[in-house]
């Protein structure tokens, strides 16, 4: 059969036992049958061809309506992290959480934390810095760094690739294209609510009058 030729439909003949089976794997996917089967192939002829084909997905927030994107929301970030954002103009969201909701800006909440070198954040307890995001790369892996010209040089920093790079699974990663800093850090009000500023929503009019960091999204 010629590439012309080609409809797009293949006839499989398979056993009851084997489609009870294959639909089930697909239930657990959430899945339709089809596309379960049509995504096993497409795995084992990659496999048996050795072709490596990127899993991520690209999203340029500019691109977006502005009903999915989030105005602003503020992170934690450890020391070793808010380098990385000022080195390198990334953040990484813990797939953990969920396929995030992107943002066009991220309000960077300091940590007390200090590395094992003994580095600390300039300013603990306090929103000081703010990334306005280009995009967020979901479900990129570090072996697929390479592929992201933006992500070039960071595979090429030892201070941070030498951790990165032995990371297995996948991160959200937001690209910014710009990091800055506010006139004066906006502070803590309560240090019990620390652990309750990971990923919470705001907006621009919140971060204009903002005493504390509580203001932003209470």
């Amino acid at each position: 059969m010629s590439v012309e030729d080609y409809s797009g439909r293949i006839l499989l003949r398979i056993s009851p036992e084997l489609h009870k089976q294959v639909a089930e794997c697909a239930q657990a996917s959430s899945k339709s049958v089809n596309a379960f089967i049509s995504e096993s192939l497409e795995e084992r002829v990659e496999k048996m061809m050795g072709i490596v084909t990127p899993k991520f997905e690209r999203k340029i927030v500019g691109d977006l309506p502005v009903k999915e994107v989030r105005e602003a929301v503020v992170v934690t970030q450890h020391p070793w992290y808010m380098q990385l954002a000022n080195a390198h103009k990334v953040y990484l969201f813990n797939t953990k959480l969920g396929r995030v909701t992107p943002a066009r800006y991220l309000l960077f909440y300091e940590t007390t934390k200090t590395e094992d070198d003994g580095t600390t954040n300039a300013f603990p307890r306090h929103v000081k810095q703010y990334g306005r995001v280009k995009e967020i790369l979901y479900d990129l892996c570090p072996q697929d760094y390479h592929m992201v010209p933006e992500l070039v040089p960071l595979t090429q920093d030892k201070r941070f690739w030498d951790e990165l790079g032995k990371w297995d699974g996948p991160n959200h990663v937001v690209l910014f294209d710009e990091i800055g800093s506010f006139d004066e850090p906006i502070p803590l009000r309560d240090w019990r609510q620390s652990k309750f500023s990971q990923n919470k929503e705001s907006t621009l009019a919140r971060v204009r009058n903002a005493k504390y960091v509580e203001d932003l999204y209470s």
